[in-house]
């Protein structure tokens, strides 16, 4: 590679740049154009997660054909500074966030086929114990139910009015009987896989 320039942007946990590649009359092998940086720290004060999406793009898939996903060049986590890099395609030319187009059935069954794809990987406790990847135990889910439930207190006094009437006593049910149901399920791994964990509308890309 001869030089780049750069587009900088940001995301909501993120930085990022859209690198423009320039290479070398004698450069060999694939060149492409442009590359989509992403910078992200970890170390959000009060809560903070890891290497999750560098496994994601580097680990979890490698070696399954067809992926949906981004092709990734370089990734790398530090646990030492808290920060990651993803080094992946820019897409950006023939592709944008689904938010920004309406669903359709077609759409919904893509969708459908593809995250179907990546969790087929994973199936089964056989596949999650190679892959590492243990199901929660009871403390894990007790500590996560723990940080939850706060927010019942929090909905009802900012916006309580607004609820059906039988919907304050639903969502004290819920946390009173969801977690032993939860944990129960736990006990056995068959029917569990991994998960991308947020497949909301902004983290899908759609053809233009």
């Amino acid at each position: 590679m001869a030089a780049f320039d750069i587009d900088a942007g940001s995301g909501n946990w993120s930085s990022n740049a859209i690198l423009h590649l320039r290479y070398t009359a004698d450069a060999t092998g694939e060149r492409p154009p442009r590359l989509f940086l992403k910078m992200v720290s970890t170390d959000l004060d009060d809560e903070s997660f890891g290497a999750s999406e560098v496994d994601y793009y580097i680990r979890d898939y490698v070696g399954l054909a067809e992926t949906p996903l981004v092709r990734c060049y370089d990734a790398v986590y530090s646990a030492e500074l808290q920060r990651y890099h993803l080094l992946l395609d820019d897409v950006s030319p023939t592709h944008v966030l689904a938010s920004s187009r309406p669903p359709t059935l077609a759409y919904g069954l893509a969708l459908a086929e593809g995250l179907a794809a990546l969790h087929a990987h994973w199936w089964g406790a056989a596949r999650l114990a190679e892959a590492a990847a243990p199901i929660h135990d009871a403390a894990f889910i007790r500590r996560f139910v723990a940080i939850a439930e706060p927010g019942v207190d929090h909905i009802l006094a900012a916006v309580g009015d607004q609820l059906e009437p039988h919907w304050p006593g639903l969502m004290r049910d819920l946390f009173a009987r969801h977690p032993a149901a939860l944990i129960a399920r736990a006990a056995d791994a068959n029917g569990f896989t991994l998960i991308h964990g947020d497949v909301g509308e902004n983290n899908v890309l759609v053809p233009r």
